[in-house]
């Protein structure tokens, strides 16, 4: 009887979908291949995308503190980049816009994508950009 019930929740187990990948493990998976998740002057040569933590504050700044109006913005503008869309013109100088996150990261579900915006607000919810003189500093392009 132990080795039959043992047997059943092994199967059991084995059928169960693993458990889901988080949002930060998302990030880190398809955002994080191009964006550092903070600001590092250091590492400015590295760069290929502009570090999350500044593209939040500077999102911040133009959707103010409402978490939908903020993931909206998110989503629309990784579903389909636009410069006019951007939130920071010196990011856009410098790097470039995104391809649009299906034509990399096709498998990526729009619930997967909430919940990584979500997680970027919440992750970076006291993220702010330097003082005018550091902006410029060794992060300009």
């Amino acid at each position: 009887m132990r080795v039959l019930a043992f047997s059943l929740l092994s199967m059991l187990a084995l059928a169960l979908p693993a458990a889901a990948e988080q949002p930060e493990e998302i990030f880190d998976r398809a955002c994080g291949t191009c964006h550092f998740k903070q600001r590092d002057p250091a590492r400015r040569d590295e760069m290929i995308a502009p570090p999350m933590d500044m593209m939040a504050a500077h999102l911040r700044q133009v959707t103010g503190p409402e978490r939908a109006v903020f993931v909206a913005r998110v989503l629309d503008f990784i579903k389909a980049p636009a410069e006019a869309k951007a939130v920071d013109a010196m990011a856009v100088q410098r790097f470039g816009l995104m391809p649009p996150i299906g034509d990399t990261f096709p498998e990526l579900t729009d619930g997967q994508l909430n919940a990584v915006a979500n997680w970027i607000f919440d992750r970076f919810a006291t993220a702010q950009v330097p003082p005018q003189g550091q902006q410029r500093g060794r992060m300009a392009p």
